[in-house]
């Protein structure tokens, strides 16, 4: 392996480590604000009972599968749903 390779596998390292920081703080802000966050949620979400809420306690993997299940959306396209939720809530 050349530096640059070693370089490159070091970035790439260091995004994917980047991604998982992101994501845990992410994670940790939904679940610290879920009781104010459930409205917004409903609103979105219309078909998640309040049982899949209580379920969901601010995890984004768990509002991931419960969407996937209501709606019948694939992975891919709930956690879509997800992200854009939250960036247009800024959560």
């Amino acid at each position: 392996m050349d530096n640059q390779d070693v370089n490159e596998q070091s970035m790439d390292e260091q995004y994917k480590n980047n991604q998982k920081m992101d994501n845990d703080m992410n994670n940790q802000t939904l679940k610290g604000e879920w009781n104010q966050l459930k409205g917004s949620v409903k609103q979105k979400w219309a078909d998640l009972t309040d049982d899949d809420l209580t379920h969901i306690e601010g995890d984004r993997d768990k509002l991931v599968g419960r969407i996937q299940e209501r709606y019948g959306h694939s992975k891919e396209d709930a956690e879509r749903d997800v992200a854009e939720w939250r960036n247009q809530n800024k959560y």
